[in-house]
């Protein structure tokens, strides 16, 4: 039987094609177009970002880019770990 596909595999598959990306380069968007913030969480159920970090995507630096990414990637494994 095949799991469920979640919007945090296609976000995993992501972070792992961000990684190949030069460091000095613009990173592709975390965003997974399931944009519901979770209840009681500051975090949206298709990217796993707060509201600070969706918000300031568009104007950060690709270094500031890259360390959201390194967050979503622990929130990630923490999602996949409870499942």
């Amino acid at each position: 039987m095949t799991e469920p596909h979640t919007p945090w595999q296609s976000l995993r598959q992501r972070w792992q094609q961000v990684q190949q990306v030069p460091e000095d380069q613009a990173l592709a968007s975390p965003c997974m177009s399931v944009c519901i913030m979770k209840t009681g969480a500051d975090e949206c159920h298709g990217c796993l970002r707060s509201i600070d970090e969706i918000a300031r995507w568009g104007m950060s630096s690709p270094q500031h880019q890259r360390a959201v990414w390194q967050r979503l990637a622990q929130r990630i494994e923490q999602h996949f770990n409870k499942a």
